[in-house]
């Protein structure tokens, strides 16, 4: 199918399909790591890196984004980011992360957690865990508002996110204020109809999809690999309020809405913002008015949770 005539017009320039196997993620991760390096930041953010230790003790690196205002005390957003569980933070990701610690006035926490197909899971999971820890215990010490921490992340990395948002009480963890998900990944079964329908759109498809969680989970039995799918795990007394946006022509649009559905039928506050027109990873192209638009939509949330959740 040429999605080129259906994505947006503003999308088109990068409705390219992109393969997705072993060599494919080396050299992209090379490229990953020197863009990520060379994006400027703005000057009304601050930025600096720590070193933590997470899965079997590995040490990973933390990217920190703070308004450079001055205020003792921010609000957090963990914010992992997405990849197929393989690819490092983009430059995009980095402006992100910029403008959500500008816009929403909050200190931005972006892990450079292990990847597939050298870690698989559980290792991102035990590095977001890890970081998780550390904010909440050093809150006081970062400048932290303990009882404003939301987790953040987009298709892989959301999936991270809405785990962790899911065992808080489990790993003895603060309640998170809130989450947000973006065209998350949600199921490992893959039976909807938008993964039977787009095996060929253009970033990302069903068959990366399959792919993807065969590197992730491949090396354990079903039942344990279910602990990696955030539709398959036991969900909280008490759920952050949640944001879920999809995009149109995505095989993860309807494990995303049945997603947004289950917490909400369980309770939650949960906000869903169908996207139209859209592809995955479409927010890298960034300055288009679609991106800006539905960016505007996820500061908004981010506000809003940071005042209401006090």
């Amino acid at each position: 199918m040429n999605y080129k005539k259906l994505v947006h017009s503003e999308l088109r320039h990068i409705a390219r399909k992109v393969p997705y196997n072993k060599a494919v993620i080396w050299f992209a991760n090379i490229f990953q790591v020197i863009s990520f390096r060379f994006t400027r930041i703005p000057e009304k953010i601050m930025h600096r890196n720590i070193l933590l230790e997470g899965y079997k003790g590995l040490k990973f690196r933390v990217e920190i984004f703070e308004p450079s205002d001055g205020r003792e005390k921010l609000p957090c957003l963990i914010y992992v980011h997405g990849g197929a569980f393989s690819y490092k933070a983009s430059a995009y990701h980095k402006k992100l992360a910029c403008i959500y610690a500008q816009k929403a006035n909050c200190k931005v926490f972006l892990p450079d957690y292990h990847l597939t197909p050298g870690h698989p899971y559980p290792a991102a999971y035990e590095d977001v865990l890890a970081l998780c820890r550390y904010v909440m215990k050093n809150g006081e010490v970062l400048g932290i508002d303990s009882e404003k921490i939301g987790l953040a992340g987009d298709s892989a990395g959301a999936a991270i996110a809405a785990l962790i948002c899911n065992r808080y009480e489990q790993e003895n963890l603060i309640r998170p204020c809130i989450q947000m998900l973006v065209y998350p990944l949600t199921d490992i079964d893959m039976r909807t109809e938008t993964m039977k329908k787009f095996s060929d759109t253009p970033l990302w498809n069903s068959k990366n999809n399959r792919r993807m969680w065969s590197y992730y989970c491949g090396n354990l039995k079903k039942e344990d690999a279910y602990g990696a799918s955030p539709m398959h795990s036991a969900l909280p007394r008490s759920i952050p309020d949640t944001y879920v946006e999809t995009v149109e022509y995505d095989c993860l649009h309807d494990e995303g809405i049945l997603y947004g559905k289950r917490l909400r039928e369980a309770g939650a506050n949960v906000e869903i913002n169908e996207t139209r027109g859209t592809i995955h990873g479409y927010d890298s192209a960034i300055n288009t008015k679609i991106a800006i638009r539905n960016i505007k939509r996820r500061i908004s949330f981010l506000k809003k949770g940071y005042i209401i959740n006090i």
